[in-house]
């Protein structure tokens, strides 16, 4: 039993070395379009063949970095939040949260790598792709949650549901990400004041104007 246990920590460890070196050659180095299982293999120092039984495909390895990232960012968001008495602390607190996020400048790059339109079916096909679907709901979710709070406790005032309102919000902050401040007048096409192009300052541009929005 101790050399099973043994042999599944080893496993595991080599297959988080591999998304490791993933991210790299993803995010910093290179594309994911522009990169190759082998060169992967190669990358990690392992065989090919022991690549492929870890991993069958480039998506599946992509899918779950984006898996993993997004459980991380969860249960951080989550204990940002539980100390919270009122919905408006609560909001403020998950906006802090992301206005820390656009500051990192891994979150930023991590967030904006690129994959072709031909890459997309084999990705929702990913059972860790399927898992993020998951966990991107579980998100929108919380945010309901914490809008609900608010208009229980007087705290918040919202003008529609809270579904559609942290569905919305959600997109916006994702945009946000994405276009790391490139075009975020079409991110938020009804704010009159000029944004600067800096992802940090477009968000705390958005946190202003949601506060003020839903604080009652």
């Amino acid at each position: 039993m101790e050399t099973e246990s043994r042999m599944e920590r080893k496993k595991r460890e080599l297959k988080q070395h591999i998304l490791e070196v993933c991210e790299r050659l993803f995010v910093f180095e290179k594309s994911f379009e522009n990169v190759t299982m082998r060169e992967i293999a190669r990358r990690a120092e392992v065989s090919v063949g022991t690549l492929y039984v870890y991993y069958k495909t480039k998506e599946d390895i992509l899918a779950t970095i984006l898996s993993e990232f997004l459980t991380r960012h969860m249960q951080m968001m989550r204990s940002a939040v539980q100390d919270k008495d009122t919905g408006i602390d609560k909001l403020t607190a998950i906006l802090d949260y992301f206005g820390e996020m656009t500051a990192d400048p891994y979150v930023t790059v991590f967030t904006r790598i690129k994959f072709s339109n031909n890459a997309v079916p084999k990705i929702v096909k990913t059972e860790s792709f399927i898992k993020t679907r998951i966990l991107l709901g579980d998100l929108v979710d919380l945010i309901e949650d914490i809008l609900i709070a608010g208009q229980n406790d007087k705290t918040l005032l919202l003008s529609d549901s809270p579904k559609v309102a942290a569905s919305v919000l959600m997109r916006l902050i994702i945009s946000i990400f994405q276009t790391s401040g490139l075009d975020q007048m079409s991110v938020m096409p009804l704010i009159r004041e000029p944004l600067d192009s800096d992802p940090v300052a477009a968000f705390l541009v958005l946190k202003k104007y949601l506060i003020r929005s839903f604080k009652s």
